[in-house]
């Protein structure tokens, strides 16, 4: 193991009550959508150690690009996440183990911020969206109408649905 957030709790384990500040950063590339996770993850955590073990308290930050799923407005800001991770000698269910006296914050971090990316982000909470007729930004323009529907090629099909 070797990068910024890992980190040597030999002394931690079996020693609850211990506790150890860690700061660092990772490199992360991530996609949700329309959402982008690309750069250097910081992550701020403490490590305490348990009887068997050692438990992590994190908060990740990384940067992000986000495109709104109403309007398309794109912005950039940060996903931030927060997380807890057991390690033990033995391996959980993602394969975080303690290794060589060691753990590696790195993969818990990326995984909880994965968890953490919005799948609808919105510019704003009433976001109000594009026009569907002309695609106009209706937050910036109201759109003032279209003319009679009867313009459009698909108005015969209105009168399936009308009884």
């Amino acid at each position: 193991m070797s990068g910024e957030l890992v980190v040597d709790v030999g002394d931690l384990v079996g020693n609850p009550g211990a506790l150890r500040g860690v700061s660092g950063e990772h490199p992360v590339s991530l996609r949700v959508g329309d959402v982008t996770v690309k750069g250097q993850m910081t992550v701020d955590a403490e490590v305490r150690g348990t009887i068997d073990g050692v438990i992590a308290e994190f908060t990740a930050r990384a940067p992000a690009h986000f495109v709104c799923v109403r309007c398309l407005t794109e912005w950039t800001g940060e996903v931030i996440a927060e997380g807890t991770q057991h390690f033990a000698k033995t391996p959980d269910e993602d394969g975080y183990a303690i290794e060589d006296g060691q753990v590696d914050l790195g993969g818990p971090s990326t995984d909880e911020l994965g968890l953490n990316i919005p799948s609808a982000p919105l510019c704003q909470p009433d976001c109000r969206g594009l026009c569907p007729i002309c695609g106009t930004d209706l937050n910036v323009d109201p759109c003032d109408g279209h003319g009679e529907e009867s313009d459009s090629p698909f108005a015969v099909l209105k009168d399936l649905l009308d009884p």
